[in-house]
């Protein structure tokens, strides 16, 4: 396998992606800059636009030959001046296996040729999303669905990310699962769940914060795991989907403005059922109130 790679402005980084796979080049990776920053909400960032990032460009084809043209072709299309790079990746090199994550209840995230003893196991192929079970919220939020029995409820995911709540819920027997996600990562999330035999969740690409998602069916429980501002900017749609006694799971919250958080979901008619927090992150299971 081999790697061909050159330096191209961040800002231009999708008009090269399109161009190149006109020339039948769709395999790519890079790694996007950004600053992190801390506010009110927790922690935020942003994309470092005018830097360059090194796109990495991966041929089917094992002919140094083919791979040459490739380049030729790469140079003239986007008139680059840059060096552009071939190297051969060895094959043993080429991905490094998803590391197991011990959730510490009995339940295991792992590859799906991975075996484990009296180890319950969600089979994972983690493809980059957010939400891959390895961040302090995304395995607090686990354990939560994971003693849970979901018999008989309807889920609706927002900010679903790797779809693996989703997937949790569903193995603990939820009957049906919408699953929101501003990106589309519709083939992970359907991918991942075919690894576990599940066949009950729709994926839904939409912004969660918009006024018309397009959802419009009422659900037992919502799952929400994106910050603080954005579970409150989404309440206005989660109150008008989510049934009167229903459950909202809220995650992605950061000590110094959960309680703020946690007052403002109360006022609207939610009262507290469990919390918990690792490191600075907090997650909530809250009930709706008949009103």
């Amino acid at each position: 396998m081999f790697e061909i790679s050159f330096p191209v402005k961040h800002s231009e980084i999708e008009t090269v992606l399109d161009k190149l796979i006109s020339i039948g080049l769709s395999s790519t990776y890079y790694n996007a800059p950004y600053e992190v920053t801390v506010d009110s909400n927790g922690y935020g960032f942003y994309e470092k636009e005018n830097e360059f990032v090194n796109l990495k460009v991966y041929p089917e084809s094992e002919s140094i030959e083919e791979c040459n043209k490739y380049i030729d072709k790469i140079k003239e299309m986007l008139e680059l001046k840059e060096e552009v790079k071939l190297s051969e990746i060895k094959e043993e090199n080429w991905q490094k296996p998803f590391e197991a994550v011990d959730l510490n209840n009995g339940w295991i995230i792992a590859e799906p040729s991975a075996t484990f003893e009296n180890f319950k196991k969600i089979s994972f192929e983690s493809q980059g999303s957010f939400g891959t079970g390895l961040h302090e919220t995304t395995q607090d939020f686990l354990r939560y669905i994971l003693e849970e029995e979901f018999s008989g409820l309807t889920i609706l995911d927002l900010g679903k990310g790797s779809g693996i709540l989703s997937i949790a819920a569903a193995l603990k027997n939820a009957k049906s699962i919408v699953a929101l996600d501003i990106r589309d990562v519709t083939s992970e999330v359907l991918y991942n769940s075919q690894l576990n035999n599940i066949d009950n969740i729709e994926v839904v690409v939409a912004d969660v914060t918009s006024k018309d998602l397009g959802v419009n069916n009422e659900f037992d429980v919502v799952f929400i795991n994106i910050g603080g501002e954005e579970t409150l900017s989404s309440m206005e749609f989660i109150n008008r989907v989510l049934k009167n006694n229903g459950r909202l799971f809220v995650s992605g919250l950061v000590e110094w403005s959960s309680d703020k958080i946690h007052e403002e979901l109360k006022s609207q008619g939610y009262n507290l059922v469990k919390k918990t927090k690792t490191n600075e992150w907090v997650t909530m299971v809250l009930k709706k109130i008949n009103k």
